[in-house]
């Protein structure tokens, strides 16, 4: 089985990283049925912030990543299978 660690994710900034606490959070690879990007506006305190957006769906649940650059989550995106 493959796995990626929610640590080794650069810019994500939601889910937090599970390191913090102890341990890390682990997602199988193989067990992604689908992937894509999303983009959104979301209004903060600030005004308006853009949060760029991997939503996966695993073999029983789906799981958002979120990051504010846009780098960031491309180059998530294209390390996915």
């Amino acid at each position: 089985m493959a796995y990626f660690t929610l640590s080794g994710i650069s810019g994500c900034h939601s889910p937090l990283s599970g390191i913090t606490t102890g341990y890390d959070i682990k997602y199988n690879d193989e067990k992604i049925i689908s992937y894509m990007k999303r983009d959104i506006k979301r209004n903060s305190n600030n005004g308006w912030i853009d949060e760029f957006i991997v939503v996966i769906t695993f073999e029983n649940y789906t799981q958002l990543f979120k990051f504010l650059d846009i780098s960031d989550r491309d180059t998530f995106y294209n390390s996915l299978p």
